[in-house]
Formats: structure tokens, C-alpha cells, sequence
């Protein structure tokens, strides 16, 4: 697939246009930028605050925009001393917009109930309609069908069976983008080596070159082969792969968005990436694939679980069982990398991370569907200038 670029897309995208601004305010703006991060928020703000934003390109405002927004919240948390405020605080930080706590895990929960519903639908076409939705999904996962063999030939299979999803990701790219990186080209699914799987290694990403020169891969973790039914990975291709991280981070690494920028947007990468396992069933994916597209949803299910025991443990009170009751009633199985437990743990230790990045997917949804017109020149826009604070996609220009 050759690097094409849409030149309405281009203008209005902004991201690989040089633009007029003066060269001296360029240079003074981006030291000032590294100037500042190595301040403390507050410091930091007060320093951003004296940089003229009007004789900048639109990269350098963009990346001046988000830096001062996340030292303010930064500021605003380290000051907050009620726990209720600064959870607050740092929902609006992590989703990159002004969201409330109530109104996130309203959001969530009504995505839920309506992904449980989808969910139990595809069950019963699936001939299971007996119990709950966890319960059978847990009885899917354990189904000798869908499972590989524990041998080199059954990992072999897998990643085979990640790759053929992945050319037909590839192939959906126009119907979803109208500029497209020649590094999509450049990717795959791959296996880890037998000492990388012996050892327990997590799964990872090598990026590719946003001109293809360097190749990239997704490297599966197939330890625990009997974990990786068929029907969960597909959604692993588009997350990991097309068209998630491996079309939005070559875009970014070629975008260069300054350090405070990514810091004042923390859940975009990953917001991106759940995002595009939607865009894909939306498109098309899963039209003649009930498994794969049951196993797209228990994903989804999976990010917004994550969401609402973030919100529930710290904001609403939930104890830790609670949070492991909700968790097991909501998607059945634990993902391979992510067992309920640890989980929670997290949740204490990062508040309203796992919040933010299923706020960044919803809140793409909602971008995208207020945006007239051809949803791949949104999608071009969004990606152009690499991560952002989702408040500040209105005012590109």
C-alpha cells in the first residue's frame, strides 16, 4: 500500500505543513518549552504563560496549548487536599477533556449494559444461551475448538491466524483513512522467541518507520496458549497493530510532538487503540465472524471494566471484593495479561488511568460522530499531530 496523502487532508491537518511562523519565535517558544519541563507545575505554568501563542505554527500552539493545560491540572492536583477533588482533577488530566467522575461512569456503565447486550445476541447465535453472559463466556473460552495446541505448530498457527487478519485490516485502511503511512505496509504479527516465551515475557511492540524504511511487529505472548482462543485474538491485531498503535505511533514519532504535550495527554495512545477495535467492527471486520466479533466486545468489556472499578474503588467507596465481583460478573475470563487482581492494584496505584483511556476512546466516538463530512479526513486530523488533550481537537486549525 503506497504512502498516499489527500492534500485537503494535508491543509487542513496541518501536521507535515511548514507553515509561516518566524523562525525566531519558533526556536524561543520550543526552548522555552524544555525550559519548562524540567520545572515544577506551577513554575512551569507561570513560565508558558508569558510565550505568545499568535506568531507560532500550529504544531508549536498545539504542543503550547496542552502544556499549559497540564500544568494547571498538575498544579491544581498536588495542591488539592480533598480526595473527591483530586480524583477529579486527575480524570480531567488522564481523559483529556472536562469530564465529572458521575458523568464517566454513567458513560461507562450504559456502554456496558449496551456491549453485554451485544455480547449476549452473538452468544445465542452461537447456540449459547444458557446462564449469564460472563458465565458462558467463560464456557466459549474453554471450548476445544477455538483453542490452539500447546506446541510450536499451535503458536505457529496463532500468529498465522493474526497476520491473515492483519492483511484484511490493511485492506479496510482507505475506507478509514484518507493518508495513510507507507509503515502500514511494514508491520505483522510475530512470535517471540522460545526463551522470551519460557520466560514469561509480556507481549510487545517494535514501531516501524513512519516511511517503512525500519519494520515494525507485534510480538503475541503465547505462553499460556490455552488462554488465546481464537475468536480473542483479531481484536489484538487491530489494537496492537491496524489500524491502532502501529498507524497512530509512526504518525506521531513523524509529528514530533513536544514531551509536555504527550504529558498533558496521557490517555490518547491508548484511547486511539481501543478506538480502532471498534473502527474496525464498524467497518466491516467481523461481518461474517460472530466469534471474532464476540471476542471485539468481551475486549471492549474488558476497558470499560477496567474504567468503572477506577472510578468505584476510588471515588465511590467500592472495596476490593466489590471491584472482583463486578470485574468477574462483567467479562468472564480475565484477559492473559491482566488478571483481576492485579488490576485492582493498579487502580489504587494509578488513579482514573484506566478511566482515562476508555474516556479517550469514547470521547473519539463522540468527535467523530458530531464531525460532518468524511469521517477519514476526521480520523486524518485527529492523527496528524500525534497525542493531544481531546478539548484542544476543536480549535486545530
Amino acid at each position: 500500500m503506497a504512502f498516499r496523502v489527500d492534500r485537503r487532508t494535508l491543509l487542513a491537518g496541518g501536521a507535515l505543513l511548514i507553515n509561516g511562523a518566524a523562525p525566531n519565535h519558533e526556536a524561543e517558544a520550543r526552548a522555552t518549552l524544555d525550559r519548562a519541563a524540567a520545572m515544577p507545575p506551577g513554575a512551569r505554568l507561570t513560565l508558558l504563560r508569558q510565550v505568545d501563542p499568535q506568531p507560532l505554527s500550529r504544531t508549536v500552539r498545539l504542543d503550547l496549548a496542552a502544556a499549559r493545560r497540564g500544568a494547571e491540572l498538575e498544579a491544581a492536583i498536588g495542591a488539592a487536599t480533598d480526595m473527591a477533588v483530586r480524583y477529579a482533577l486527575r480524570l480531567r488530566l488522564e481523559s483529556g477533556f472536562d469530564v465529572t467522575p458521575d458523568h464517566a461512569f454513567a458513560w461507562c456503565m450504559d456502554r456496558a449494559q449496551s456491549l453485554t447486550a451485544q455480547a449476549d445476541s452473538l452468544l445465542r447465535q452461537l447456540e449459547l444461551s444458557r446462564g449469564g453472559v460472563a458465565e458462558r463466556l467463560r464456557r466459549l473460552a474453554r471450548d476445544p475448538r477455538y483453542l490452539y495446541s500447546d506446541d510450536d505448530a499451535g503458536r505457529d498457527r496463532a500468529v498465522a491466524d493474526m497476520n491473515r487478519w492483519l492483511t484484511d485490516a490493511r485492506a479496510r485502511l482507505p475506507r478509514q483513512f484518507g493518508m495513510i503511512p507507507a509503515a502500514v505496509d511494514h508491520v505483522q504479527a510475530r512470535r517471540m522467541t522460545q526463551e522470551e516465551e519460557a520466560a514469561g515475557k509480556a507481549g510487545y511492540r517494535t514501531l516501524p518507520s513512519f516511511d517503512g524504511a525500519l519494520p515494525g511487529g507485534y510480538f503475541v505472548d503465547l505462553r499460556d496458549i490455552a488462554r488465546r482462543p481464537s475468536w480473542s485474538l483479531p481484536s489484538v491485531v487491530h489494537h496492537e497493530l491496524l489500524p491502532g498503535h502501529m498507524m497512530q505511533l509512526p504518525i506521531q514519532a513523524h509529528a514530533a510532538p513536544h514531551p509536555l504535550r504527550l504529558r498533558a495527554a496521557p490517555g490518547f495512545v491508548e484511547g486511539w487503540a481501543i478506538y480502532a477495535e471498534q473502527l474496525s467492527a464498524e467497518t466491516g471486520a467481523f461481518a461474517d465472524a460472530p466469534e471474532a466479533e464476540l471476542g471485539c466486545v468481551q475486549w471492549l468489556l474488558f476497558r470499560l471494566g477496567r474504567a468503572i472499578i477506577d472510578i468505584g474503588l476510588n471515588l465511590h467507596g467500592w472495596t476490593d471484593s466489590e471491584a472482583l465481583s463486578f470485574l468477574k460478573d462483567l467479562q468472564g475470563e480475565p484477559m492473559i495479561f491482566a488478571p483481576f487482581e492485579k488490576d485492582i492494584a493498579r487502580a489504587h496505584t494509578e488513579p482514573a488511568s484506566f478511566a482515562g483511556h476508555a474516556l479517550n476512546c469514547l470521547g473519539i466516538e463522540r468527535l467523530r460522530d458530531a464531525a460532518p463530512g468524511d469521517k477519514r479526513r476526521f480520523h486524518d486530523r485527529l492523527l496528524a499531530d500525534g497525542a493531544l488533550p481531546l478539548i484542544l481537537f476543536s480549535s486545530l486549525r
